[in-house]
């Protein structure tokens, strides 16, 4: 069953991926441009982080040249117990400068993730506008059914003791309106899987552009063009 799931998985990702290629024919160049400029930023950013780092790592290494300094004084001026102060001194800075890098790419860490799911984001946000603008009522309308279709058929797939949870209502959310044959297939194939026959309550959202969200008692299974960019583009490198 599983390898069943993911041969339907990578056979979407492989028809979304030649859908997007067909729609963005004639606006490629702008999307990837768009890319490579946040990937400049990206660079960018990560070399001003680099370049704090290196300040941070001087900053610490002239703090133990002061602090051995500072112990030779101390010896000059005082031989006993010297000895002692040079040490806790080359500690203490040695701490100080462990804890700056430390401290610096912890914040570098989180800024490269920060910025990779920003663009991320702003990725898949552009995909689903240039669908969006791209795509006329019809092939939108065509998409739609095809997206519903295709959930259906997965939630068909998954094993009847993943649908764990109490509901008797379905709520269905869609940027158009579910077949008829739609809505009494998605009816069946539910009622095999929670056991009676659920009601199914419909949502229009055209924001969505393409596919339906199920909200099954609280378990959420996503079939939209969104959530299909968000798990095909990390992939487009």
């Amino acid at each position: 069953m599983l390898i069943q799931l993911l041969a339907i998985q990578i056979v979407t990702f492989i028809a979304i991926i030649f859908l997007l290629r067909f729609l963005f024919s004639r606006h490629l160049k702008t999307a990837l441009d768009r890319l490579n400029t946040l990937h400049e930023e990206n660079l960018s950013k990560e070399e001003e982080l680099n370049e704090e780092l290196k300040r941070a790592k001087e900053e610490s290494k002239a703090e133990v040249e002061r602090g051995k300094e500072e112990a030779e004084l101390i010896i000059e001026e005082a031989k006993s117990g010297a000895r002692r102060t040079r040490l806790a001194l080359e500690e203490e800075a040695k701490a100080h400068a462990e804890k700056i890098v430390a401290e610096g790419k912890v914040e570098a860490e989180k800024l490269k993730v920060s910025l990779a799911k920003d663009i991320q984001n702003q990725s898949v946000e552009l995909a689903s506008r240039m669908i969006s603008e791209l795509l006329i009522e019809a092939d939108k309308v065509a998409l739609q059914y095809q997206f519903a279709n295709e959930i259906i058929e997965e939630v068909s797939r998954l094993p009847k003791e993943q649908f764990n949870v109490q509901a008797k209502d379905i709520k269905v959310t869609s940027s158009y309106p579910l077949l008829d044959r739609q809505r009494d297939e998605l009816k069946k194939v539910l009622g095999e899987k929670l056991g009676g026959t659920p009601e199914i309550k419909e949502q229009i959202d055209p924001k969505l552009i393409g596919g339906l969200i199920l909200n099954i008692g609280g378990m959420v299974i996503d079939g939209t063009l969104r959530n299909k960019l968000q798990r095909i583009i990390p992939h487009l490198k």
